[in-house]
């Protein structure tokens, strides 16, 4: 079996693979759901939800609950000829990156910060402002003042775009983005020509990678902290009374969403759910 890669934009532009792989362009793709908002409106809590399950929490939720069985359901609805086959997750980001301590709720409010999607709104309770700045641009704003802080990947990520010469403190939590789950997606005419013994082989190949994927990225973090510390930022837990207030407004925000759309809520009630549970049993997992 010959599986050729391409990067992205190398066959169909990027970001658009759902589209190619329903019409047969591509066999397979791998990115992540939240960028699939476009075709699927509902598409963004397959990938992560602020205050949602972690990264783990989420793998075992496809492996284990209801993660592909909402998701074929929501390609079918749509009338896709596409279907997942395995899922893989990405380290949580850190929190927050800033130029001010960060002792509770109160100290966020008046701030200017780097945000985007759904936790723009979620951090706006805290009178939180929040501004568009694409990653190229977050260095020079801070540097300007026209930020006073922001979120973006995670401390190995980061380290390369010179992030720890213009903050002053890197709080950490999995709370705000716990994950970003990537899925495996195939056409669903390419998967059936294929001999069972070959789609076992791929499908678990596949789980495989994205649980040895996660083992090196939280490895690479844990050894970027003593980096940014040694470049005298401070690293730090991200305050509990901050990540139950994130919680408690996002949980507010997800609910008024599936106030008026049944399959969000169905979606959303899953996930949150399996976080609860996890957590009543497993409270550090």
């Amino acid at each position: 079996m010959v599986i050729q890669s391409n990067e992205g934009g190398a066959i169909v532009p990027a970001d658009t693979e759902l589209t190619a792989v329903d019409r047969g362009i591509l066999d397979v793709a791998h990115n992540g759901p939240i960028l699939w908002v476009g075709e699927l409106p509902d598409a963004p809590p397959f990938s992560t939800i602020v205050g949602g399950p972690t990264a783990l929490q989420y793998y075992m939720w496809y492996i284990w609950g209801d993660g592909f069985t909402l998701m074929q359901e929501m390609f079918d609805a749509a009338g896709l000829d596409v279907m997942p086959i395995a899922a893989d997750c990405r380290e949580p980001e850190t929190f927050l990156y800033t130029s001010f301590p960060m002792n509770g709720p109160e100290d966020l409010a008046g701030k200017k910060m780097r945000l985007l999607g759904d936790e723009a709104e979620i951090f706006g309770k805290l009178d939180v402002a929040a501004v568009s700045t694409p990653s190229p641009e977050i260095y020079e704003a801070m540097q300007r003042g026209v930020i006073d802080g922001f979120q973006h990947s995670s401390l190995a990520v980061d380290w390369p775009m010179g992030f720890h010469e213009i903050v002053d403190y890197a709080y950490v939590s999995p709370v705000r983005q716990p994950t970003d789950m990537y899925i495996y997606i195939v056409n669903k005419g390419s998967w059936a020509a294929l001999p069972d013994d070959l789609k076992l082989l791929v499908s678990e190949l596949y789980w495989a990678e994205g649980i040895r994927h996660y083992a090196e990225w939280t490895y690479k973090n844990t050894t970027a902290t003593q980096d940014w510390i040694d470049a005298g930022v401070n690293v730090l837990p991200t305050p509990k009374s901050v990540e139950d207030a994130i919680i408690q407004h996002s949980n507010d925000f997800y609910a008024a969403r599936a106030a008026t759309i049944p399959f969000y809520k169905k979606l959303t009630e899953s996930l949150f759910a399996w976080r609860d549970a996890y957590s009543t049993t497993y409270p550090r997992l």
